[in-house]
């Protein structure tokens, strides 16, 4: 069994383990960078850390979400990102897939709660989608 957090983003559902996530924020305030890449909605600043906020729409393809009402503080390989979110996140227990991920970074699907949810692997997302050096 996989202990995951389910974030949506334009109606489609992804997770991420529960070991990699710190925290959800709930309407993060977001200091937008002049000249970012479409996934960087802006940076946040948690406890004195500036962390960057993505888009997980543009991340996964389905869109954009410009001021998502939540934040959730992941870890990705040695940084820590934030990654938007327009429902309140849930925690969730996955067994097992119901088929492989499609695309760059997606694991597998799991069905949850009569809907189709990408668990997703955020340090392969981040680096096949976004280019967060233009950012800096």
């Amino acid at each position: 069994m996989t202990r995951v957090l389910v974030i949506a983003a334009n109606s489609a559902y992804f997770a991420v383990p529960m070991g990699s996530v710190h925290q959800v924020l709930r309407h993060p305030l977001v200091t937008r960078v002049p000249l970012s890449p479409a996934g960087l909605i802006g940076v946040v600043n948690v406890r004195g850390e500036i962390v960057p906020l993505l888009d997980t729409a543009v991340l996964t393809g389905t869109g954009k979400l410009s001021e998502p009402p939540f934040a959730v503080l992941v870890r990705s390989g040695e940084d820590m990102v934030a990654l938007s979110a327009d429902e309140l996140p849930i925690a969730a227990d996955f067994e097992e897939p119901v088929g492989a991920g499609a695309q760059p970074g997606e694991v597998a699907i799991y069905s949850n709660g009569g809907r189709l949810v990408v668990l997703v692997d955020v340090e392969e997302l981040v680096k096949n989608r976004l280019d967060l050096k233009r950012a800096s």
